[in-house]
């Protein structure tokens, strides 16, 4: 996030320079292109890092709920041997 405000803080200034002045006039347009590169490169690694946080962020919550639903399924297959078990008993005492 460190370099998204720096490149915001850039293109502020950059924008509130030529709403007082012309830009052509207050840059030369080597410069600017060059800025313009710069500028674009670097919200294209922004975008692709943020790109990449997003999917690892929607793995891993994905992860989470496939974890969360098994233990789950787990823990009713646990109850229902559970509660078969006490009916094997109950029978069998029932029965003697």
């Amino acid at each position: 996030m460190n370099k998204l405000v720096k490149v915001s803080m850039v293109a502020a200034l950059l924008l509130g320079s030529s709403a007082g002045a012309n830009a052509d006039e207050f840059i030369p347009s080597n410069i600017s292109a060059t800025l313009e590169r710069h500028l674009a490169a670097q919200m294209q690694e922004m975008l692709k890092t943020a790109q990449q946080e997003l999917s690892l962020s929607l793995q891993a919550q994905l992860s989470e709920s496939l974890f969360d639903s098994n233990m789950e399924a787990s823990m009713i297959a646990a109850e229902e041997d559970t509660s078969v078990d006490k009916q094997v008993v109950n029978s069998a005492l029932v029965k003697e």
